[in-house]
C-alpha cells in the first residue's frame, strides 16, 4: 500500500512539474520595438487571471504608456512646436 502511494505521489509531482513550462520573459524595450508582439500580449493578458503577476504582462502594459507617451509628445510637439524651456 506504501509503495502504491509513492508511486502515485511520484507520478502527480512528475506530470504536475512536466506542465510548467516557463515562457521567455521579455524585457520593457523588446515590447516597445515590436509593438505587434505587444499588441498580442496585452490581448493574451486581458484573458490570464493574474496577469499583474505576469512579467510579460507588466513589460507590455509598460512599454505601452511609453509608446503611449511618445505619441502624446510628438502630437504635442507637432500642434505647439517645440517647448522653449
Amino acid at each position: 500500500m506504501q509503495k502504491i502511494f509513492i508511486v502515485i505521489a511520484g507520478a502527480a509531482i512528475f506530470l504536475g512539474l512536466a506542465g510548467c513550462k516557463e515562457e521567455e520573459k521579455h524585457p520593457v524595450a523588446f515590447f516597445v520595438e515590436n509593438p505587434a508582439e505587444r499588441a498580442q500580449r496585452l490581448a493574451d493578458c486581458e484573458l490570464q487571471d493574474r496577469s499583474a503577476d505576469d512579467a510579460n504582462c507588466v513589460n507590455a502594459r509598460e512599454a505601452e504608456r511609453q509608446a503611449a507617451s511618445e505619441r502624446d509628445a510628438k502630437g504635442f510637439q507637432s500642434t505647439f512646436g517645440k517647448p522653449a524651456f
